[in-house]
């Protein structure tokens, strides 16, 4: 027919691709669905469907951008994908190029975490950093009783020791009763004396099946437990609230039973080394004495022992000598400062100074009179000089 256009394949694939390409809305679109046929190739692109109740699209996500995913895709995870929309003109396929992906509802959940993270952090609720028990009497497990988490740390717990106390409270991990279950079983396993630490956890899942250790409730009771608490909630990438809550983090059930249990391999290895270093530190001690013994025996003082007593006498009389020249020394000093002492005092003395032409003058009651201002006209006072006595009247005063 004059004028019409026919199309190869490969023209109207890239036809299509271009007219959806140019779409806006297809370029920046958000898409909710659940996963289905999930494969990651080798090259580390992820191939996969999404799909609802009525209608599937196929999707692929470049190495690139799942590098950077916080989530652990598979199949029958409800999730919401951006992307944009296209054909592959090889193919004729279309399908949804994904550049991010987030678990459906994760993103209010999202919110809510850091909200109540920043809450309990502010409180103090995230200081707990107490050093685990180096061989615990009994682990306390708060787990669900038939996931793959408690298998795990059975497993790991009796490889390391396989004698080693280990007490279930089960609960609930998943569901909106979880939260509820978990704060219970925490404060249970308290109430027994002889559980030294505690596991809180379960094994990996989506975002919205963690969210019961993103509880306040949880939180807090693991704040306040009377033993550490380590969590284990999740894969190696995921953290919870409560993982900021516990004394301890570990990656996985697994890397938890691990840090709470002591291998007792090598304890046994450890108490042999500390016995045999103990019974060289005591052979070497014991040679020392030996030797010292030896030496002993072979000394001068040992051999002839009165030779020895007679030193000793020696210099004890020597001490004595020297001490009784000391003190006739000392004695001798002290006399001879006595003496120039009362010498000095003698020559102050009232005798001495009547001597030099004083006079002592009293009344007739024998009160020594110091002033002039003190003597009576026709008063009869006596004087007390060298050699004697005499009385006197005073008959004039000037």
């Amino acid at each position: 027919m004059a004028g019409e256009t026919i199309f190869t394949v490969t023209r109207l694939n890239e036809y299509a691709s271009r007219v959806l390409s140019n779409d806006p809305r297809l370029r920046s679109i958000k898409v909710s669905g659940e996963i289905s046929g999930f494969k990651r190739h080798s090259s580390g692109h992820l191939y996969f469907n999404l799909k609802d109740q009525d209608a599937v699209i196929s999707c692929v996500m470049f190495r690139s951008a799942a590098a950077s995913m916080r989530i652990d895709p598979a199949d029958g995870m409800q999730v919401v994908a951006h992307g944009s929309v296209s054909i592959y003109a090889r193919d004729g396929k279309y399908q949804l190029y994904v550049d991010g992906m987030r678990a459906s509802g994760e993103g209010e959940l999202y919110r809510q975490f850091l909200l109540l993270k920043a809450k309990l952090e502010a409180e103090g609720v995230f200081e707990n950093e107490r050093p685990l028990p180096a061989l615990p009497r009994m682990i306390g497990v708060a787990t669900s009783a038939s996931g793959a988490a408690l298998h795990d740390i059975v497993t790991v717990t009796r490889r390391r020791f396989p004698g080693m106390n280990m007490l279930l409270a089960p609960c609930q991990v998943q569901g909106p009763g979880a939260p509820a279950e978990i704060t219970a079983a925490i404060r249970a396993l308290q109430r027994f004396p002889e559980c030294d630490v505690i596991i809180a956890g379960r094994g990996g899942g989506s975002y919205e099946d963690l969210a019961c250790f993103n509880d306040e409730a949880v939180a807090r009771a693991i704040a306040s437990s009377r033993v550490p608490v380590v969590s284990a909630v999740g894969h190696e990438t995921d953290f919870t609230i409560a993982d900021f809550a516990a004394d301890l983090r570990a990656p996985t059930p697994s890397a938890a039973a691990e840090l709470c249990c002591p291998d007792y391999r090598e304890l046994v290895s450890s108490l042999e080394d500390a016995a045999e270093e103990a019974q060289g530190l005591a052979a070497d001690r014991l040679k020392e004495a030996r030797a010292l013994l030896a030496s002993l025996k072979g000394s001068a003082a040992m051999a002839n022992p009165h030779n020895a007593i007679t030193l000793k006498a020696e210099r004890l009389g020597a001490l004595r000598t020297r001490l009784d020249s000391g003190v006739k020394t000392a004695l001798m000093a002290s006399e001879a400062k006595l003496v120039a002492m009362m010498e000095k005092l003698k020559a102050i003395g009232p005798n001495e100074v009547i001597k030099r032409g004083y006079a002592i003058v009293t009344d007739s009651d024998g009160r020594i009179l110091k002033s002039v201002s003190e003597l009576e006209i026709n008063e009869s006072i006596k004087l007390r000089m060298a050699g004697g006595c005499a009385s006197a009247v005073v008959t004039e005063k000037e």
